[in-house]
């Protein structure tokens, strides 16, 4: 019985093995790596720099809409927290309620209703500078000053679109 054991784990190391090879040699393409990507009829544009900001810069990753689909980065940002509660009975249906309320008004903002025990909690926007996201936390403020008093800004990855 031992020996069979030993004969089916000798067998299956080899095919595991060119597995992990080549999920390791798949790389996500950087915003960098798409700048320094040559396409016919562009001009040319090379960017050097060091590997540790390449990586700080964010990777590429793709996301669908109702009209389709568009390329994002992920790079640390901004959003407005406009609630937090840890009453597992009402919390959620408020966060809910609250983002409705939001997009009402402001359709274009990303909404992210987000559960970490023992919080919910709802994010707005992806803002690359804090000045921007105190700008939308004031205009927020003045369309629903009842949130007023739980707005805040939190540091957060966000996705920005790439053009």
């Amino acid at each position: 019985m031992k020996i069979i054991r030993l004969l089916c784990l000798f067998c299956l190391v080899p095919a595991v093995l060119p597995a992990q090879e080549k999920v390791s040699d798949t790389k996500s393409e950087t915003i960098v790596d798409r700048i320094n990507r040559s396409e016919p009829g562009k001009g040319s544009v090379k960017v050097i720099q060091d590997a540790q900001i390449t990586e700080r810069l964010g990777k590429k990753a793709t996301s669908t809409t109702n009209s389709g689909s568009f390329q994002y980065v992920e790079v640390l940002g901004y959003r407005i927290q406009v609630f937090s509660g840890n009453n597992q009975r009402i919390s959620k249906n408020e966060a809910y309620q609250k983002e409705t309320s939001v997009k009402s008004v402001f359709p274009e903002l990303s909404t992210y209703v987000v559960f970490t025990a023992p919080f919910w909690r709802l994010r707005i926007g992806d803002f690359q500078t804090f000045q921007d996201a105190r700008q939308m936390m004031v205009k927020l403020r003045a369309e629903f000053p009842a949130y007023g008093r739980e707005m805040s800004i939190v540091k957060e990855k966000v996705r920005v679109k790439v053009q």
